[in-house]
């Protein structure tokens, strides 16, 4: 689901969401298996009916296979999806597993209906999140009853924002902002997937994913360490030449090194047990493996041997063995 459609293509002739997540599914190379199994079903959701004929038409150029459906809808995308939870409520059914993009035109985000979206199957979210613009609301700290208070009560889901978003200065902000608008979703989940700046440094707009999966959760990571290999997630737009998109090969782990020996400094574990530690981290579990045998090979942490099996094969994730400092 796209809740802002838009035109289906830029002013410079880019692909907008729509056309970029149905051509990825159609040139996706598990597609076939995919379609022997389920059903998938792309619902682009735009208000304004100029916009909306100009993505049916970019959409029109599309040949689809049988089980893939395509469907618009020319209204306001709140208000469509409260009218599908209702129907979905009515009957008695539980919503298809569903990936929401959810990009309003400005920054009103009604958080009790993405909670409600997360409750009713197994729905993940990604959210842009306009924060500039957001945060130069809150800080006119509008009086409770106001139509600006109400609006931010909505986004958060509560009037916490008034003692929870406090920070000296805007990115201090976003980082108890964001915590705050994910709880309100009831999310297992929260990962502010890229940060854009324009010019300087604070943050413009956030790509916040919000998910009750573990898969899900390990799977947005693996993406943003895709877009951004060292680590930085965040996409800069600037005139000036000496901030251009430049990015490190490679991630600095010396902090992933720190974590893994405090973590064994606690108690021994198992390689996996490490694995499941490492998910509400930034780093991924082929970053921690590197780690883990880099500390090995340094001479800092030993591990069990598993009677019956070699050194080389016991020291395999496959062999799961018990992990602890070394003496």
């Amino acid at each position: 689901m796209d809740t802002h459609a838009g035109r289906g293509k830029y002013g410079t002739g880019d692909p907008g969401s729509p056309l970029v997540a149905l051509q990825t599914f159609l040139e996706h190379r598990s597609r076939p298996d995919l379609l022997k199994e389920s059903e998938f079903n792309f619902l682009f959701i735009e208000r304004d009916p100029e916009n909306l004929g100009s993505l049916r038409g970019e959409l029109e150029r599309f040949q689809l296979p049988e089980r893939v459906q395509v469907e618009t809808s020319e209204s306001d995308a709140f208000q469509k999806l409260s009218a599908i939870l209702s129907d979905l409520k009515s009957r008695g059914k539980r919503m298809a597993p569903a990936f929401m993009f959810v990009d309003p035109y400005g920054f009103h985000i009604p958080t009790r209906l993405l909670a409600d979206l997360m409750k009713a199957g197994r729905v993940e979210l990604f959210v842009n999140v306009m924060w500039r613009e957001l945060d130069m609301l809150i800080q006119q700290r509008p009086a409770p009853g106001t139509s600006h208070a109400q609006t931010l009560d909505d986004v958060f889901g509560s009037g916490a924002w008034r003692t929870e978003i406090i920070g000296p200065d805007v990115d201090t902000r976003l980082n108890q902002a964001i915590p705050l608008l994910a709880r309100a979703t009831g999310a297992k989940w929260w990962t502010s997937a890229v940060r854009m700046v324009t010019g300087g440094q604070a943050t413009r707009y956030l790509l916040l994913h919000l998910t009750n999966s573990d898969h899900g959760r390990d799977l947005i990571k693996t993406c943003s360490w895709k877009i951004f290999p060292n680590g930085e997630f965040v996409a800069r737009r600037s005139d000036n030449p000496d901030q251009m998109f430049l990015f490190e090969r490679e991630p600095n782990f010396a902090p992933l090194r720190e974590w893994v020996l405090k973590q064994l400094a606690q108690r021994p574990q198992h390689w996996k047990e490490l694995h499941e530690a490492v998910r509400p981290q930034w780093w991924l579990e082929t970053h921690l493996n590197a780690v883990v045998k880099e500390l090995e090979t340094d001479k800092l942490i030993t591990f069990d041997p598993i009677p019956g099996k070699s050194r080389a094969r016991t020291f395999t994730i496959t062999a799961n063995p018990m992990l602890r400092l070394a003496r």
